[in-house]
């Protein structure tokens, strides 16, 4: 009973089901003829059962195999087994078949539903017609998980000895040490002297600089480089600030507004509640503590966390000592019942769901899948949702100080299934609810693979050898916030340059022409913080992951926009920004009538504020309808401004603006000149709101952030906490000058825009993270996309072929882990080429030529080894499968690639390294043909200079599998040993 995500050692399912009155199938046993199988049952058979009843499924040559006949054995003695007696029209492959039990529908034709009575589990059975042929080798194979590996730190290996770790220190402390000046004093003469020189150094250094910075080499603003830069298209980057997954325990279901609340780090002196308010920060420095915000949009900023979320145990199915191996991209979650007359929270878009819908489409408000149609569940956990999976329990001792803080990691759901496993009651189960333990199975993108085995359960240190559960656990109420704190400050009121009047002539009455002044505001707090814009992902991993490249600063401007004109004087906003405080004066000026600037403003606002305006009497304080609907007009009438990572682009309606960052850090922003972007109207008024924070300063470690703090409101009756069970991640310095100067004049030739020549083409095939970058943006074309599994790519390799009319690119692909690529995949690099195809030129991608081997091999083996153990290891060394807990054969598709020949000398090492082998001689090494592949001896054929060539589009392949013998023959001559 082993699923590929989950293996158990003990099967303790097995001996429950055949004590239960459930109905099971054991094993399969064949006849002599290999036609006649005898099915035993867990117990006693069906009463009724058919040969329609009996489908056997699977094969790879020998396929659609019938039951001709069927005979059901049953045993007097309960301690016996029942057992069908079956005959099958033919005998099967090599392969693996599977035996099931399944009902019939109306007109007696089978139906995908086990029998009734029957386990879901065991309503099938996995046999081989060939299990009872003669072998030396040992067939059963021992479930595990496969050990870890560990990466080694990163090292500077230019730091050896003392001097140099000294100097390491010192050079990173010098980039964040101030400089400092020596003064000297003088008499007046010497004052005097020395004022001429400053005037004379600070014209001629004016004078230098300008020249400086003129040129990419010698500049040394980086607002200068980093045109300089632009202009051969080098993106110089600012940084960007890092993201971090948080899971929040709640004690009861509660609604939050995201917009409204955001979470800092421990600071000294924090209070043991990990609900906070604006108050409570009031006397601590904000640079004791660090601040994230919930990365929202504005209709997916309200969520509702869950009680059930805080903790999810992981179901096994009644299993021990259970596991989630390496690679694993789905679990089963324990679930419950809601009693029928308790309210159940609205369900809200949980986690991540509230940035991305999945890709089933799932958005906020949608019912959780369900296939029972019964009572409520308590999980409402649905595809789009990320979860973290977390040990928190030591695997061998139980304690939670021995859990591995490694050991976690954000998935983001693609399916999620209701269930109900009928075997086993759930706790606390009410005469009222379905019989049953109700479950969760998920799964998630194969970009979140698990990276690790993840223990389930395992036994409990002896005397006590019971089964520990909730080894590991599932944490929901999951949200994606990033480091920043938000500020804002206004910025000025555009200057008016020039303001003259016009005289009226026959087609345009007379005005006043305006002209603006220079408006190159500058932040005053730093570092500003950037980020790249959230985009459709389909995995936790690429949520968190971000290009500092394609970032943008974390910055909005709002803009009162000019009054009008009357005489020739500087401009002014419409209102100010202290209106939205204070609206009182603004009423009382609207309601004068000998104020030209208030009654154009008046003009503006809609019918049903003018009214009220007219209806107040001016006496304080202000009404509430009359304020709240004024400051909804003005809100109305500002305008937005969005950052552009340049203008190039901008149109002249365009209110996008640039952040160009100093040497100190500090933001100028830079506007449109009415060609490129909009440019600012003189006396229109800015106010920035902004974020400041970044660089790898905000990747704070696990367990770091535990407070929320909510902005507006306070909560009662309700514990939160907030942590973030993995580390801060994605925090990048700006890019310094020096590697700017170095990398600028040749960047445009590292990264390939378009494909020419059949490399160009090859070299984008395999570029493994550039297709992954921009996989999300082909799912418009292919919907398939988000829920299949990325393939990376070991190597691809292309032609050019004329067709007689034009050219034709044909790709061929070789994927990692496995050998030959399916039309899934060829489909999916075909999109990723098609917009760097040539103009004129046609796009073929196709699977690699694969070349099967005979390879003959004698192989003497040492006298005190046996030989069967020896010839298992030979085709281990020579095979094209990693073993659990092994190394590659020397034919696995990861170690070769398009035109690498095989050596003799290879095949001897791979050999000769095998333990008890004593010598090797390779005596056959050549193509496969139809005709050998179930050829007796071997013939004494080898390449004349030991090495078996390939073509460029061909690669060596030797599966050595007896179910498809056109893929590769290996042919031992074992002697000696034992």
């Amino acid at each position: 009973m082993q699923t590929l995500d989950r293996m158990c050692s003990d099967q303790n399912r097995l001996e429950d089901v055949r004590k239960a009155a459930l109905l099971g199938l054991d094993y399969v046993e064949l006849g002599e003829s290999q036609t006649t199988l005898y099915v035993y049952f867990l117990g006693k058979a069906p009463e009724k059962i058919e040969r329609a009843n009996v489908v056997i499924t699977g094969g790879s040559r020998i396929i659609g195999i019938v039951v001709t006949s069927l005979r059901v054995v049953r045993q007097k003695d309960p301690t016996l087994d029942d057992h069908l007696e079956l005959r099958v029209d033919k005998a099967g492959d090599f392969s693996t078949y599977t035996l099931r039990c399944v009902a019939l529908d109306e007109s007696g034709m089978p139906t995908e539903t086990p029998m009734q009575g029957f386990d879901r589990f065991y309503a099938s059975v996995s046999f081989s017609f060939k299990s009872d042929c003669p072998t030396t080798l040992d067939c059963r194979t021992q479930p595990c998980c496969p050990a870890e590996t560990n990466d080694g730190p990163e090292a500077n290996y230019l730091a050896k000895d003392y001097e140099s770790f000294r100097q390491l220190i010192l050079d990173r402390l010098a980039l964040i040490m101030p400089e400092w000046q020596e003064t000297h004093a003088a008499d007046l003469g010497v004052t005097l002297v020395e004022l001429l020189a400053y005037a004379g150094d600070s014209l001629s250094y004016f004078q230098d600089a300008v020249a400086t910075e003129a040129y990419l080499g010698t500049a040394r603003e980086r607002i200068s480089v980093r045109r300089h830069a632009r202009l051969v298209d080098y993106r110089m980057h600012e940084g960007c600030n890092s993201r971090a997954w948080i899971t929040i325990g709640t004690s009861i279901d509660q609604p939050l507004d995201l917009s409204a609340i955001y979470f800092i780090t421990a600071y000294p002196g924090s209070p043991a509640n990990s609900i906070l308010a604006p108050a409570d920060l009031v006397n601590v420095p904000a640079t004791e503590y660090e601040v994230f915000r919930a990365i929202t949009t504005t209709e997916t900023s309200q969520i509702t966390i869950f009680a059930s979320h805080s903790k999810i145990s992981l179901y096994t199915w009644g299993d021990c000592r259970c596991c989630l191996s390496k690679g694993s991209t789905s679990a089963t979650l324990v679930d419950g019942w809601v009693q029928p007359a308790a309210s159940n929270p609205p369900a809200g878009n949980i986690g991540a769901a509230t940035y991305e819908h999945g890709p089933d489409n799932a958005k906020a408000g949608d019912a959780p899948p369900s296939d029972t149609g019964g009572p409520s569940r308590v999980l409402q956990l649905k595809a789009g949702d990320v979860l973290i999976f977390e040990e928190v329990l030591g695997p061998h001792t139980g304690n939670p100080a021995d859990a591995d803080p490694k050991h976690r990691q954000a998935v983001r759901l693609t399916k999620v299934t209701q269930s109900v496993d009928k075997l086993y009651s759930s706790a606390g189960q009410s005469d009222q609810q379905p019989a049953g333990q109700p479950v969760l199975e998920i799964e998630w993108d194969s970009e979140d693979a698990l990276t690790f085995p993840l223990c389930l359960s395992s036994r409990q240190p002896a005397p006590d050898c019971s089964c520990m559960e909730d080894v590991s656990v599932a944490r929901g109420n999951v949200v994606l916030v990033d480091y920043g704190q938000t500020v804002s400050e206004t910025i000025g009121i555009v200057p008016t340059a020039s303001s003259a009047p016009t005289c009226s002539d026959c087609c345009t009455p007379a005005s006043i022409t305006i002209t603006a002044g220079q408006f190159a505001p500058t932040l005053t707090r730093e570092p500003l913080t950037s980020r790249q814009p959230i985009e459709v992902t389909c995995s936790a991993a690429g949520m968190v992951v971000q290009d500092p490249r394609t970032a943008l600063p974390c910055i909005s401007l709002s803009e009162i926009p000019a009054g009008p004109l009357f005489t020739a004087t500087d401009a002014q906003p419409l209102f100010t920004f202290d209106d939205f405080a204070l609206p009182f004066g603004l009423a009382k000026a609207l309601k004068d009538k000998t104020n030209a600037a208030a009654q154009s403003l008046r003009g503006k606002l809609s019918k049903a504020t003018q009214q009220q305006i007219a209806a107040w009497d001016g006496s304080e304080p202000l009404p509430s309808t009359l304020q709240i609907a004024l400051l909804g007009d003005l809100t109305t009438l500002t305008r937005t401004w969005s950052p552009a990572i340049d203008l190039l682009e901008s149109g002249p309606d365009d209110q996008s603006f640039v952040v160009e960052t100093d040497n100190d850090g500090y933001g100028h922003l830079r506007f449109g000149d009415g060609v490129l972007g909009m440019s600012p109207e003189a006396g229109s008024e800015f106010k920035a709101s902004y974020r400041i924070g970044n660089g790898t300063h905000s990747n704070v470690g696990a367990e770091s952030i535990r407070y929320i703090v909510f902005e507006q409101e306070t909560l009662s009756g309700v514990t939160l906490t907030p942590r973030n069970p993995l580390a801060a991640t994605g925090g990048v310095d700006p890019e310094p000058i020096e590697e700017v100067k170095k990398f600028t004049p040749y960047s445009f030739g590292n990264v390939l825009e378009r494909a020419i020549t059949a490399d160009d083409y090859a070299a984008i095939a395999k570029d493994n993270a550039r297709r992954l970058a921009i996989r999300d943006t082909l799912i418009p074309a292919d919907p398939s996309i988000c829920t299949s599994r990325f393939r990376r790519l070991q190597n691809a390799k292309a032609v050019l072929r004329w067709t007689g009319s034009w050219y034709t690119a044909t790709v061929a692909l070789d994927p990692e882990e496995e050998e030959g690529a399916d039309t899934s995949l060829t489909e999916e690099v075909k999109l990723y080429l098609e917009p760097f195809r040539r103009m004129g030129y046609d796009l073929q991608v196709n699977a690699a030529q694969y070349v099967p081997l005979k390879v003959t091999i004698c192989v003497c083996v040492l006298p005190n080894y046996f030989r069967g153990h020896v010839e298992t290891a030979v085709r281990a060394a020579l095979g094209s499968s990693k073993p659990c807990g092994g190394s590659e054969g020397l034919f696995s598709p990861d170690r070769l690639t398009f035109g690498q020949g095989i050596y003799i000398s290879q095949l001897i090492a791979a050999v000769q390294a095998v333990p008890g082998v004593l010598s090797v001689k390779v005596t056959e090494l050549e193509r496969l043909s139809s005709a050998e592949m179930f050829s007796g001896p071997a013939k004494s054929e080898v390449p004349a200079n030991s090495v078996f060539k390939l073509g460029p589009l061909e690669i060596a392949r030797l599966d050595n599998d007896p179910n498809t013998p056109e893929n590769g023959v290996l042919v031992l001559d074992m002697r000696g040993g034992r």
